[in-house]
């Protein structure tokens, strides 16, 4: 006897004997059956992607805020460190464009207490 032919004699055998069976006792085959097959498209939902799904939806969903919330400080730390570099190159222009900007002498760009004086000078 081959797979197949098991299958059909089976079948039979379940549905003669599905037949005898009493009225209250089908009822509850009936739910037990509803039941099953509820669980098993919830099932098969979770098993979507080969795992992918149901993995995502219990490991990284639930951390996505703290995710969120590190992403966030790491990208504001990283504009603030922007916004000072950026803020300082400004600041070197505006003094370089005050000093080209006067009719100082060139002797005095070749003073050593000259770039001293700059600095300190300079709003910061």
């Amino acid at each position: 006897m081959n797979e197949h032919d098991f299958q059909l004699r089976l079948r039979q055998h379940l549905n003669v004997s599905a037949r005898n069976v009493s009225t209250p006792v089908a009822d509850r085959l009936l739910q037990a059956r509803q039941r099953a097959l509820s669980r098993q498209k919830k099932t098969v939902r979770k098993l979507s992607l080969a795992g992918l799904g149901q993995t995502f939806s219990e490991h990284v969903l639930p951390q996505g805020r703290t995710a969120l919330a590190m992403i966030v400080v790491v990208l504001a730390a990283l504009g603030s460190g922007f916004l000072g570099e950026w803020q300082h190159a400004a600041d070197l222009e505006e003094v370089d464009s005050a000093l080209l900007a006067d009719d100082l002498p060139i002797d005095a760009y070749l003073d050593r207490g000259f770039d001293a004086w700059v600095q300190n000078d300079s709003p910061d």
